[in-house]
């Protein structure tokens, strides 16, 4: 019979929370960030800088707080450091997620999914949150959270194409206000 390699144990995933991020934070932010934009580096063509680092203008814009509405959180598991999102306003009127990362070891474990509905029970109302088909798995997982927070009222539709990669898609809903 041929050996097997034992699976490594996962995480503790529980509990899941969001604490708020501020400038404070610049280091994690920063450095979750460069995690973040590596995983993105395939799908996008992105290659390292000089230095070895990604840009990550959402984070440098969240640090310099060139946007008033923009917010980020840490997403902890058990009290450990398991990724971020951040957040801003809508044109018209809503919330969008600007970023949104969990670290490999706590994918597919609903750490993300637990972190995503936390973040949206924060702003009730309209979503419009974009995502990539060409990552996989990414929009079943938008599809899913849209449905536990919105029924089947929800839409998906693609953006415009970029000259530099594939169009964003995006997925919109309308959560009802806290008791409502």
């Amino acid at each position: 019979m041929p050996w097997t390699a034992p699976t490594p144990p996962r995480p503790l995933t529980r509990p899941v929370a969001l604490r708020p991020a501020d400038r404070r934070h610049r280091a994690v932010l920063h450095n979750l960030g460069q995690l973040f934009r590596y995983d993105l580096s395939e799908s996008y063509g992105m290659l390292p800088n000089e230095d070895g680092t990604f840009n990550d203008r959402m984070v440098d814009r969240f640090l310099a707080e060139a946007d008033p509405g923009h917010r980020a959180w840490l997403i902890t598991a058990a009290g450990r450091l398991g990724g971020f999102v951040m957040t801003l306003p809508i044109a018209g009127g809503g919330t969008t997620i600007g970023a949104f990362f969990v670290v490999r070891a706590l994918r597919r474990t609903g750490v993300g999914r637990e972190a995503a509905l936390r973040t949206i029970a924060l702003f009730p109302g309209r979503w419009r949150i974009g995502f990539q088909r060409y990552n996989p798995g990414v929009e079943s997982f938008w599809a899913g959270v849209a449905t536990e927070v919105a029924g089947n009222e929800w839409k998906v539709e693609d953006g415009p194409r970029p000259e530099n990669r594939p169009p964003d898609t995006f997925i919109e809903f309308t959560t009802a206000p806290a008791g409502g």
